[in-house]
């Protein structure tokens, strides 16, 4: 019986009473809390066992080290350019059917993928699960698109920056316990402990993460795969949008560039007993400082401005490669990713955030889902292309090449967008 209800059984002469007025039924702070716990592990269940993909795959039988660069770059381009090409379809999708079941979609089909991933028995199995894993994953834009959904405008960036810090504070957390696991254990282990988190970050998702969504007009959705890629088409028209697009498929090109050889690289430096753990350990300490540097950016992006700091903070990554194609021992480099964790933790956050204030300020907030599947078809591009390139030019010229390609690619974007993008105001 609602309050309402009671008072009139007990003073019916009184008549009916006015509207009381209640405190909203989903509060966004705690849904966003829940969806930064969720998202943490999910990236801590990723940061546990890809990072260490190089070193799985030499032992599929593929041959020397040259072999295993190519196939790492090959698996992880086929399910890089499937979760680009994905990406805006489960987008449109979240626009009519809520951002929560793709959280769902994500959380649970990672966790299957994931465990047969560990059950490989050669090369060729485990590239077709890295390609089935991009077609039905993709927990960056799911996330960010509920969270936009919700957020106020004006505590948008504080909210990407959390749920930045979550995916920072995984990848910091899941490689160094995932390399002691993998070292002691086996790689099939960590296969195992990642389905198993990614099994509970759907059940919390089920039980506790909500949503409140009003699906789009009848007449304004057209049905079937067609209205879906009418709605794509039409929401990439954005020049802006597109500009970002190409803004973000470079820093991810040029990031993924790197990453996948580290562990490769880190054997050349020393650490052939312990190259899983040493690994591990750089992502810890550049997903700590970066974690920390997003939260903390994420409110000057609020304040000063989300192109701003997308600038400085492309800039300062930039800077930050050229020295790590120098170093000569493994503690250089865990302190140079360190220092660069700073400007990591600016760099997504202040991004999402001034995509999400474009789209508002074209009067397409109902969106959010189809523009970042759109985005993510960029940043998945920059995913599949950046680790086969890494791959082939780290076989060709040498690991330590890949540092400098991507230090320029983050400077030129750094200099390119003061030119080319506009801090736009929602209408």
């Amino acid at each position: 019986m609602t309050p309402e209800a009671a008072v009139l059984l007990r003073y019916p002469h009184c008549g009916a009473l006015p509207v009381i007025d209640r405190p909203p039924a989903l509060s966004w702070q705690r849904n966003l809390y829940v969806l930064t716990a969720v998202s943490f592990m999910m990236f801590t269940a990723f940061g546990f066992v890809f990072p260490f993909v190089p070193l799985f795959i030499s032992q599929l039988g593929v041959g020397d080290l040259n072999r295993v660069e190519l196939w790492s770059g090959i698996t992880s381009f086929g399910q890089a350019l499937m979760l680009s090409l994905f990406s805006p379809i489960w987008g449109a999708l979240s626009d009519r059917h809520g951002r929560r079941v793709m959280l769902l979609r994500v959380t649970f089909s990672g966790a299957i993928i994931v465990g047969l991933m560990g059950l490989s028995q050669n090369i060729w199995q485990f590239l077709a699960l890295r390609v089935v894993q991009g077609m039905l994953t993709g927990v960056i834009a799911a996330a960010t698109a509920m969270a936009s959904s919700f957020v106020p405008r004006e505590r948008l960036g504080y909210a990407l920056g959390l749920v930045q810090m979550s995916l920072l504070a995984g990848t910091a957390v899941g490689p160094l316990v995932g390399g002691i696991v993998a070292d002691h254990l086996g790689y099939r282990w960590s296969f195992a402990v990642t389905a198993l988190i990614m099994a509970a970050a759907g059940v919390l998702t089920l039980l506790v993460l909500r949503e409140e969504f009003t699906p789009p007009p009848s007449d304004q959705a057209s049905g079937g795969l067609g209205g879906l890629l009418k709605d794509i088409r039409t929401r990439g028209r954005d020049r802006q949008l597109l500009t970002m697009m190409a803004v973000l498929f470079s820093v991810h090109y040029g990031v993924n560039v790197v990453i996948p050889m580290l562990p490769l690289f880190v054997q050349t430096l020393g650490g052939e007993g312990s190259t899983a753990t040493i690994t591990g350990l750089i992502f810890t300490v550049a997903g700590v400082v970066g974690a920390l540097s997003s939260l903390g950016l994420g409110r000057v992006g609020d304040r000063f401005g989300y192109r701003r700091l997308l600038i400085v903070t492309a800039l300062g990554a930039g800077l930050f490669y050229i020295p790590q194609a120098f170093v000569t021992s493994a503690l250089q480099l865990i302190f140079l990713r360190g220092l660069l964790g700073v400007f990591d933790g600016g760099l997504l956050p202040s991004a999402n955030a001034l995509i999400a204030r474009q789209t508002e300020g074209r009067g397409q907030a109902g969106t959010h889902g189809t523009t970042y599947g759109l985005v993510y078809l960029a940043t998945g591009m920059g995913f599949a292309l950046g680790p086969l390139s890494g791959g082939v030019i780290a076989a060709t010229v040498g690991l330590r090449s890949v540092f400098l390609i991507t230090a320029f690619i983050l400077l030129a974007v750094g200099i390119y967008l003061p030119f080319g993008v506009r801090d736009a105001r929602p209408a």
